[in-house]
């Protein structure tokens, strides 16, 4: 949502879906690989890792093209602030 207005596009509930989308998909295999929640902590860390990189390839192969190094800023900055936010939420749960 903060990356539709920022581009200056409208957040629409479909343009928030059509980006989490590939994300949630990459996160959900990876988590039943590994599980992130209950496993031990670095299953958390490596499912994150993997998943957040794969759900941008997802998400640019699904929009019909490939990741491009301008996705990079993007995903380092996704990265800085999940880490955080996935270990509270694991210590919360």
């Amino acid at each position: 949502m903060v990356g539709a207005l920022s581009h200056g596009r409208e957040a629409t509930l479909g343009s928030v879906l059509e980006t989490a989308a590939p994300l949630w998909l990459a996160w959900g295999l990876l988590a039943r690989w590994r599980d992130p929640y209950e496993g031990p902590l670095v299953n958390l860390f490596f499912v994150w890792a993997l998943a957040l990189p794969l759900g941008v390839v997802l998400r640019s192969l699904f929009m019909g093209g490939w990741p491009t190094p301008q996705l990079l800023p993007f995903l380092l900055v996704a990265m800085a602030f999940t880490l955080p936010l996935m270990a509270l939420g694991r210590r919360l749960a």
